[in-house]
């Protein structure tokens, strides 16, 4: 698994805190998980991993790259 850094505004940390806190969620990174699982079913309506990648590879204006490529590209572009 891969860890990442998200910004969130304080008052958004201490709803999340708390919804941990109470057993709602079992951990901040649970709902972080949560919240993207439930955006991407509930805006593009996509149910599946596989569905997803149908999605990204219909709208991809550039071929997909593992890291190592996409970081050279990002690189290259500033």
């Amino acid at each position: 698994m891969t860890t990442i850094s998200v910004s969130l505004d304080e008052d958004l940390v201490e709803w999340l805190d708390q919804l941990v806190k109470n057993g709602i969620i079992k951990n901040r990174s649970e709902a972080i998980r949560g919240g993207i699982f439930s955006y991407v079913r509930e805006k593009l309506g996509i149910h599946s991993r596989e569905e997803l990648w149908k999605y990204i590879k219909k709208r991809q204006i550039k071929p997909l790259q593992n890291g190592v490529e996409a970081i050279r590209s990002v690189r290259e572009e500033e």
